[in-house]
């Protein structure tokens, strides 16, 4: 069943990147990560110190082998089989909604698209996605018109969800900063910059915060560190993480980062995690991008890598990061930098395999590292 959940084009262009392999990748993009990993901000606690105080919480928590700020938590489910047919009545939420209780959040009232009207209160009643995908069973809180015109609260108390991860942001240990939710290929990341305080760093697409924070952290809130969005809204909630997570060491900037020379910096460390289509990103409920989206998404990120090769001094290193499993946008970009100066050098922790025509760079896979599909590289200018 989950084929259905990919366009037939970019399931052949599965098929003809990655072969035999594609079925196990499409198979695991459907499904939430295997292990749920969360950083300890260690600006304010140590992982045994957190670890202790997720267990007060009632949590199962687990030390990561990769990472010393790494704690992950085990998936449970699936808790269902994909054709199973509960025949109660149907909600039907949204496709963000949908994902969310997918994971085991409850379902609001903002995300409910329709309901059956028979739906009272207390019903038992089945949750699936716009695409008809039974995503979790629970016990309505509304009936069916309160959960259609209502603009806050539960609507449905998931009592089944297909999956089950830990709810985070809830907690006490959340609220006091000690932690940021953040997979483990995005934690690599920072640890491959490898920061130094005399360094002049900018982060060119830093919303909402994780591997700026991340950063922050490994430079124990010294040096400074320039951090760029468009997006004003995305810009001030990264500010209150910032501030839960008490990192002082970060300047705000809002500007699109495809202008980054008019500031006229000459920059040491550079890191783009650059926009892409994000095919990488689990669970993933119904696909909809193509192989043109990938084209079309591979030719906008070079606007921000030529951008990022002016500002970089020479000698400056860049790192280049997508959540995202098309080559076009990976190693394709890659070798696009490679002739505009850049030189691949290797990285401090290899947790992923290596690239595709190119060993320097590493890939996580769904399939084969438990992770969402992920790439890095590290690049120094040379010219």
């Amino acid at each position: 069943m989950y084929k259905e959940a990919f366009p037939e084009e970019l399931q052949k262009y599965y098929y003809g990147l990655f072969g035999n392999e594609a079925e196990d990748i499409m198979k695991k993009l459907r499904e939430p990560v295997e292990k749920y990993y969360i950083r300890v901000n260690t600006l304010k606690i140590s992982r045994d110190k957190l670890i202790q105080e997720l267990q007060k919480e009632g949590l199962k928590p687990k030390r990561s082998p990769h990472l010393e700020e790494g704690i992950y938590f085990e998936r449970q489910g699936p808790n269902f089989p994909d054709d199973y047919n509960p025949k109660l009545p149907t909600v039907v939420a949204n496709k963000f909604a949908s994902e969310s209780v997918y994971q085991g959040a409850q379902l609001y009232a903002p995300g409910v698209l329709k309901a059956n009207k028979s739906i009272r209160e207390g019903d038992k009643v089945q949750i699936r996605d716009p695409q008809g995908l039974l995503v979790g069973i629970g016990v309505a809180r509304m009936n069916s018109k309160e959960m259609i015109l209502a603009t806050r609260g539960i609507a449905v108390e998931v009592t089944l969800p297909k999956f089950k991860l830990p709810s985070l942001s809830e907690l006490k240990s959340y609220e006091k900063g000690y932690f940021y939710a953040q997979s483990l290929p995005s934690m690599i990341v920072p640890h491959v910059l490898d920061p130094r305080e005399e360094e002049l760093i900018i982060d060119m697409a830093a919303a909402p915060g994780g591997k700026t924070s991340h950063i922050a952290q490994l430079l124990e809130n010294r040096g400074e560190i320039l951090a760029l969005d468009k997006s004003k809204n995305r810009l001030s909630k990264m500010k209150l993480e910032l501030k839960r997570l008490g990192v002082k060491n970060v300047k705000l900037i809002h500007m699109d980062s495809r202008n980054l020379p008019d500031l006229g910096l000459k920059a040491d460390k550079i890191l783009l995690d650059v926009p892409c289509t994000a095919l990488g990103v689990r669970p993933k409920l119904w696909e909809t991008k193509t192989p043109k989206d990938i084209d079309a998404t591979a030719r906008y990120q070079r606007h921000f890598i030529n951008a990022a090769i002016k500002t970089l001094r020479k000698g400056g290193v860049l790192i280049y990061s997508t959540c995202t499993l098309s080559y076009e946008e990976n190693e394709g970009n890659v070798k696009y930098m490679l002739k505009k100066g850049l030189k691949l050098e290797e990285q401090k922790i290899i947790i992923g395999s290596p690239g595709i025509g190119i060993k320097e760079v590493q890939r996580f896979y769904p399939h084969k590292h438990k992770t969402q599909g992920f790439f890095i590289a590290r690049l120094r200018k040379v010219s």
